[in-house]
């Protein structure tokens, strides 16, 4: 997060109301409080200096300093933030019921998407509504293995796409990325979002989509300093009010084809469009299109861009650490052969896959600092207060490297979750990719199942070595900070086809 850039732009717009914001910035601040401990913050801008162009990383660094639950002020916003299984405890299951509201960044207010949304909305009656829908109906074992088969022809469309192209290099993110994009808008609409042969089709989509995920996780300085948000000075809102409205537009038109056709065969299972316009809301109302389209952008959002960030690093992780490779592959041929490929219903009976996968959230958690929460009202954690309003964030990046939770953090060591109990459902607080309590993710079943699939068959059906004879353990391994932790540099790999190639076919 470099705010270099910013200051520049931020000075023209704060040199008559400095005296001002100062003046506001030191009333804003709560008196009679106890905080947590944290840096000295600066007049007006307050600590933002220090969160540098990878926050997760600057904040685990300060919490080293200050202790796993700090305060900071960013511009006028307090900010609180818990670094430690303990205190992630603290504030995702006892203290949830007051810190379970949304901070919602300037971003999500395009073309009123957060007031609808099911990840940036509070926790009210619409809210508890969709969140039932997708406990009770969308994300069950039953409705997931009934579509197993839609997530089964996905990946294998994938393999297929890179046996044609066997020899060339594959970027393996962003092959992880079309394919999640398939699953879900055949989960959803019934219908392929793209064609592997015809990369022009759904052309648009895809390139909105990637440009809201970099803008969006630009760092905005209206979500620091309310005065400029009529301003709109990085032009974030302008840009993002066009990307919303290709993708609403592309979401609106099937709701629209659905509503005029009718649903579809009778005797075919439900998609999850069908299910929601079925249902009602808390009001007793069908949901109206507009509600429909928020919920489904949360999802496709939310179903590929971190499906496919998680399913990158675990292939880098396994192309720079050969012998853990080596052992997945050796489990896959035990457990599956090289007859067939692997399916959903194998990955039960793959534990050191299982391990890989664990390994990698521990490590690359796809949302580092989970979703900003909010105090809707006061609270108390540890003898310190939370003031109502405040932010706080879950820095799940460094609980993954708390040596007071894991022998050798930095270690990619799959083996040390083969005996272990730990699971990442949002009851072991050492282990929260999903996050925890009420805001758990509640796409967690489905994301279970297409990152170890989609991970094993890459594995099972092809060797993988990096171009030019680079040396593996040289590999680019830093982060980029935004929406999600994406690999700085995309991870490109020449596969060979290890399996009969009938198999392909």
């Amino acid at each position: 997060m470099d705010f270099s850039n910013s200051f520049s732009s931020l000075i023209c717009y704060s040199v008559i109301a400095t005296i001002s914001i100062a003046v506001l910035y030191m009333l804003s601040k709560p008196r009679g409080q106890r905080l947590p401990p944290g840096p000295r913050p600066w007049p007006v801008i307050g600590n933002i200096h220090q969160l540098g162009k990878s926050p997760n990383e600057s904040l685990f660094q300060l919490a080293k300093i200050h202790g796993p639950l700090i305060t900071l002020h960013l511009g006028w916003r307090t900010t609180v933030i818990a670094s430690s299984p303990a205190m992630a405890r603290e504030v995702l299951k006892t203290q949830d019921p007051s810190l379970s509201a949304r901070t919602v960044i300037e971003a999500t207010k395009c073309l009123s998407y957060s007031d609808h949304s099911l990840v940036w909305s509070d926790c009210v009656p619409r809210w508890r509504t969709l969140r039932r829908i997708c406990t009770a109906e969308l994300f069950t074992a039953k409705r997931l293995e009934a579509l197993h088969h839609l997530r089964r022809v996905q990946v294998s469309s994938m393999m297929r796409a890179i046996y044609k192209s066997t020899s060339a290099p594959v970027d393996i993110g962003h092959a992880a990325f079309l394919t999640s994009l398939n699953l879900v808008g055949n989960m959803i609409f019934s219908k392929d979002m793209f064609e592997w042969d015809k990369p022009e089709k759904s052309k648009e989509f895809k390139e909105a989509l990637s440009e809201m995920l970099v803008v969006g996780g630009t760092p905005n300085l209206a979500d620091y300093f309310p005065f400029l948000r009529p301003f709109d000075p990085q032009g974030i809102r302008k840009e993002l009010t066009k990307v919303f409205g290709i993708m609403f537009a592309v979401f609106d038109r099937y709701i629209e084809e659905r509503l005029q056709s009718g649903r579809r065969c009778e005797d075919t299972e439900k998609d999850f469009l069908d299910i929601l316009l079925d249902s009602n809301t808390e009001s007793g109302n069908k949901f109206t299109k507009f509600e429909l389209t928020c919920f489904f952008y949360d999802m496709f959002t939310a179903g590929s861009e971190t499906t496919s960030a998680t399913i990158e690093w675990a292939m880098a992780e396994l192309i720079q650490n050969s012998n853990v490779m080596e052992t997945v592959k050796e489990e896959l041929d035990k457990v599956v052969g090289k007859e067939r490929m692997v399916q959903e219903s194998d990955i039960d009976n793959l534990p050191y896959l299982h391990a890989v996968i664990k390994e990698t959230f521990r490590l690359h958690p796809a949302a580092p600092l989970l979703i900003h929460h909010r105090a809707h009202s006061s609270c108390e954690i540890d003898g310190y207060v939370i003031p109502k309003d405040a932010q706080v964030f879950v820095n799940v990046w460094a609980i993954g490297r708390d040596p007071n939770a894991w022998k050798e953090p930095e270690r990619f060591f799959p083996e040390r979750f083969m005996e272990s109990i730990v699971e990442y459902k949002g009851q072991n607080f050492e282990l929260l990719p999903f996050g925890s309590g009420r805001r758990i993710c509640p796409g967690l079943p489905l994301a279970h199942r297409i990152v170890h699939v989609v991970v094993a068959t890459l594995l099972q059906c092809y060797d993988w070595q990096l171009p030019n004879g680079q040396n593996p353990k040289k590999l680019d391994m830093s982060g980029k900070f935004g929406l999600t932790l994406q690999k700085a540099e995309h991870l490109v790999a020449i596969p060979t086809p290890r399996l009969p190639h009938h198999i392909y076919n």
